[in-house]
């Protein structure tokens, strides 16, 4: 961990005020570090104390923007390159019932690691105060590390909050694996009750859904009984399928974790999902490429085939790709983005008056040169005036 932490590109620039309170790195860092697999650029801080001044001091060392949060005690620094600290005092929660927003008082690092999901995220790093360098580990998550386990910090957590449900689906899927006997026994009572009408769940499902796992997660979870998985035996098959398509250097930019929303979900439950518009409309959209994929694969001749999918949104070409219509590859690498040699001021230059006859021409140039009716720009161009002049 020492190491580690030495090596950490944020965490090695900082000098810890010497009055400072006692500061530990906890969660999925610890985790990550003792695993030795990659981390993401979020790292997470408890101060025993008052975050927000610390916060404020190693943000402008730092070179950081600081965005506070008084009423919770909590701050976050973002720095370049898309890194940030998020910096909180410990806490200690409570839940007044099953499915509640935890009431939260101030409390010690003990406190706030008993308050987290599980043993593996359970652990803390000294970074600077009493028992500097060491690790901290009062409900043996390194031991469920050995073993390959997620197991929950206590019971009753899936009830507090079944969007931990999900959560424990996504850790276990990547990190390959598997849900301790009486963890997974909670889980499965609870998982009724994880719908994605609940933002809490909603939000977790969308970072299950941004994983490189998540097919993996999706059956572990529909093993478990949560109701929204797509149950269709092609799912993973499908969000392999997605993958490799949006591995393809000319596909669209469309947002990962919604496209697979519309691949990996049930249509009802996307359409009632605490989740942004977009993010449904993606949904519809890449689900409706499904539908339309048999279809595109005898449109007939590249001119057809350029018109058909030139009238999609980007999600439902992708999605007519993983059901299979292949052409949609042939159309994002040859034909999407190819431009005639003669433009609509070529037209005005020759005479024709502005208007919807140039659109018109050009289209019509564009469809031959995709069939290959014709080829250089003086074939084209008399192909534009002919088709202007039957349009006057």
């Amino acid at each position: 961990m020492a190491g580690w932490v030495a090596r950490n590109p944020v965490l090695h620039r900082i000098v810890w005020p010497p009055d400072a309170p006692r500061v530990s790195l906890v969660g999925g860092a610890v985790r990550d570090a003792i695993l030795g697999v990659r981390h993401g650029p979020d790292l997470d801080l408890v101060v025993e104390g008052d975050a927000l001044p610390l916060a404020g001091r190693i943000g402008q060392a730092l070179g950081g923007r600081v965005i506070t949060h008084a009423r919770f005690g909590t701050a976050r620094i973002e720095l370049a390159h898309g890194q940030h600290l998020d910096i909180v005092s410990a806490r200690r929660e409570s839940y007044r019932h099953p499915g509640a927003l935890p009431d939260v008082t101030p409390g010690s690092l003990a406190d706030d690691l008993a308050r987290r999901d599980f043993t593996v995220n359970a652990m803390a790093f000294v970074l600077h105060g009493a028992g500097e360098g060491g690790l901290v580990d009062p409900h043996d998550g390194r031991t469920d590390l050995g073993a390959g386990r997620i197991r929950a910090l206590r019971g009753g957590a899936f009830a507090e909050d079944p969007s931990r449900v999900v959560r424990a689906v996504r850790y276990a899927a990547r990190l390959g694996f598997r849900l301790e006997v009486g963890t997974e026994a909670e889980a499965r009572i609870s998982a009724a009750a994880a719908t994605l009408d609940r933002s809490r769940v909603a939000e977790e499902a969308t970072r299950l859904l941004g994983e490189d796992a998540c097919a993996v997660a999706l059956g572990m979870g529909e093993a478990l009984g949560l109701a929204w998985p797509d149950p269709a035996p092609a799912r993973a098959d499908r969000l392999g399928a997605l993958d490799a398509a949006l591995r393809r250097p000319a596909a669209p930019p469309v947002g990962v974790w919604a496209l697979r929303l519309g691949i990996g979900v049930t249509e009802d439950a996307v359409r009632d999902a605490a989740v942004p518009g977009w993010a449904r409309a993606v949904a519809r959209e890449v689900r409706s490429g499904l539908d339309l994929s048999a279809g595109l694969r005898d449109v007939g001749t590249p001119s057809r085939i350029d018109a058909a999918l030139g009238a999609l949104p980007a999600a439902t070409q992708v999605g007519a790709l993983v059901g299979g219509a292949d052409v949609v590859e042939r159309w994002w690498d040859e034909w999407r983005d190819l431009t005639p040699a003669v433009t609509g001021a070529d037209l005005v230059a020759a005479g024709v008056r502005p208007g919807p006859r140039i659109g018109a021409s050009l289209r019509a140039v564009r469809a031959a040169v995709l069939d290959g009716e014709v080829t250089g720009q003086g074939e084209q161009m008399a192909l534009a005036l002919a088709e202007a002049g039957r349009l006057r």
